[in-house]
């Protein structure tokens, strides 16, 4: 019987998701496991292996010629070796590749998540068509990916593309990477949810009070997102920060990248134009005009299967 499916795999911080992925990007078979109080990065690559397996369960083993995984970390291409992954248990100098071929007796590609996700919306979602795009992805943290002509450009060592961790305020707010005034401090999910709760400090009155019971604590972004939109104005005010400051990176990387479009995704893209003027705002405002001719801002396509696409597509032979 021929090898003709592909499995990709995209693993989250609380989950991993498997799915057979098909030409044109149509995925199948999915399967999802929880990795969420993973202690171990033998532990997590057991509930790969097990996603995996359900997956080819229902689609057949020997159907499949290979696996892409897309995971959270900086990774040398060549070997599919973890360096480092902040969130993921153990996830350093990890040769995940080998661990995981030997695992699955496959071949296997790793790449980083926000890669995956970027490959597959150049491939069959928001950037399909352009040569030259950026891909942005506000969970979580702030994931950012880069392609021009066509191909994830990583940098020297790999850690390219980190668009989250761009400064854009000066002795700003100290980010998880250690660094203060970073992307990811301000418009990320934790970090939206963050700044609703340090409004509510004042004394200005704010129907998120009520949509979180009293306790801010309980506070996040959708709730940010919603009351926004129902225009309370604790709300709006946190949601145009978050817009503007990404308009700032976005503007920022129109002038040194020239790229034809950015594809947001993410949960926090469901706020639509609270989070879309802002940007278009400062791009107005702050790239140059002859790169602004012909940029597009554009929200991603694929939502939460961007990953898996795009980790599949290197086994993926047409299009």
């Amino acid at each position: 019987m021929a090898r003709d499916l592909v499995i990709g795999v995209d693993l989250g911080g609380t989950n991993v998701r498997s799915a057979v992925v098909g030409d044109g990007g149509v995925i199948s078979h999915h399967a999802k496991l929880s990795v969420s109080g993973s202690t171990s990065a033998d532990e997590v690559i057991d509930h790969i292996v097990a996603c995996v397996g359900q997956t080819m369960a229902s689609c057949g083993r020997e159907r499949v010629r290979g696996v892409g995984v897309g995971t959270p970390g900086l990774i040398i291409e060549e070997t599919g070796t973890i360096v480092f992954a902040p969130n993921v248990p153990g996830w350093t100098d990890l040769p995940l590749k080998s661990l995981l071929e030997q695992r699955l007796d496959l071949p296997v590609m790793i790449e980083n998540d926000a890669n995956a996700a970027a490959i597959g919306e150049h491939w069959v979602g928001g950037g399909a068509g352009y040569k030259h795009l950026v891909c942005i992805t506000l969970g979580t943290g702030v994931g950012g990916a880069i392609i021009i002509n066509n191909q994830v450009w990583r940098g020297a060592n790999g850690a390219g593309g980190e668009v989250g961790h761009t400064t854009v305020i000066e002795n700003g707010v100290l980010c998880g990477c250690g660094a203060p005034g970073c992307l990811e401090a301000y418009a990320s999910a934790p970090a939206i949810a963050r700044q609703a709760r340090e409004a509510l400090h004042t004394d200005e009155e704010s129907v998120l009070r009520t949509m979180c019971g009293g306790d801010p604590g309980q506070i996040t972004s959708a709730m940010v997102s919603q009351a926004a939109q129902e225009g309370d104005a604790v709300a709006l005010a946190v949601m145009h920060r978050a817009g503007t400051l990404l308009g700032v990176a976005v503007a920022s990387l129109t002038n040194l990248l020239n790229p034809e479009i950015f594809v947001i995704g993410g949960g926090v893209i469901n706020a639509g134009d609270l989070i879309f003027d802002p940007i278009q705002h400062e791009i107005e405002k702050r790239a140059y005009k002859w790169s602004a001719s012909i940029l597009k801002v554009v929200p991603a396509r694929l939502g939460d299967d961007a990953g898996i696409i795009g980790a599949a597509r290197y086994f993926v032979i047409s299009d």
